[in-house]
């Protein structure tokens, strides 16, 4: 293979949108999603598992705030949604 010809992995993240891209360099949240996205087919589900046990721990941790902040985040989402139904 030459230098020119880019493997299908390769070209196929030259497509990926800007903010995948972002999320992609942050390290160690980027280095999991981007092996969600790339990787092979149970890398998704090795992601998913990851991302609640993370969430687990943090309430373990931090407590009810660890349970509050990701409902009060998605409040936006849910306005959102609601002005995008109603519209």
């Amino acid at each position: 293979m030459s230098d020119t010809t880019l493997s299908s992995a390769e070209a196929q993240q030259d497509s990926d949108p800007l903010f995948f891209k972002i999320l992609f360099l942050v390290p160690i949240i980027g280095w999991l999603f981007k092996d969600a996205v790339h990787g092979n087919s149970e890398a998704k589900y090795y992601f998913c598992a990851n991302f609640f046990v993370g969430w687990g721990l943090a309430i373990a941790f931090f407590g009810y705030a660890a349970i509050i902040i990701p409902a009060l985040c998605l409040v936006a989402l849910a306005f959102t949604w609601i002005i995008g139904v109603c519209r």
